[in-house]
């Protein structure tokens, strides 16, 4: 009889040990569950900004393929052209008979200082404009936002990431 009591309660002791065993399994496959589903979500978001990133990059692409780089050229001309307009004319109005012709010759040859300062600095913007490629440009800066989009596609997911999970480099 003693040893049929002892049975039983070995009986026992497996039954909850089993039991306990298949709570912890419940416990393990729905975290893992959980952990799917935040991960799915997780890649959907991220699909999602790779595709506004990618049509952000191809809007740019296109409007750095249609810069004209001669008539930016010609529009800073025309702008300078017009500031040293006024600029002679200002000089001119505010000169009168009464003022010697000496302050008059200084404020034309500032005015003659200007007008070369601008001529060399349109010169100097549109040799550099004119060795601009529209393609490289757009190259560039889809690199750019691509790096700094991938950087901020690593910080989500860091951000994103559950407490629980563990670093896979730690796992040797």
């Amino acid at each position: 009889m003693i040893e049929l009591e002892i049975v039983q309660k070995k009986q026992n002791r497996i039954l909850i040990i089993v039991c306990i065993n298949f709570l912890l399994f419940l416990i393990l496959f729905g975290g893992m569950g959980y952990v799917t589903w935040q991960s799915a979500a997780l890649v959907n978001q991220l699909k999602g900004n790779l595709v506004e990133a990618e049509q952000t990059i191809a809007e740019l692409k296109d409007r750095f393929q249609r810069i004209d780089t001669d008539e930016i050229v010609e529009r800073l001309v025309a702008s300078a052209s017009a500031q040293l307009k006024e600029s002679l004319t200002h000089v001119i109005s505010e000169s009168d008979l009464k003022v010697p012709i000496t302050q008059m010759s200084e404020r034309l040859y500032a005015t003659q200082e200007t007008i070369e300062k601008t001529n060399q600095a349109i010169i100097g913007i549109h040799e550099t404009v004119k060795g601009l490629d529209n393609e490289e440009i757009s190259k560039l800066v889809t690199y750019y936002i691509l790096k700094d989009l991938g950087d901020g596609l690593h910080k989500a997911a860091e951000k994103n990431k559950p407490d629980s999970m563990v670093d896979p480099s730690s796992i040797d």
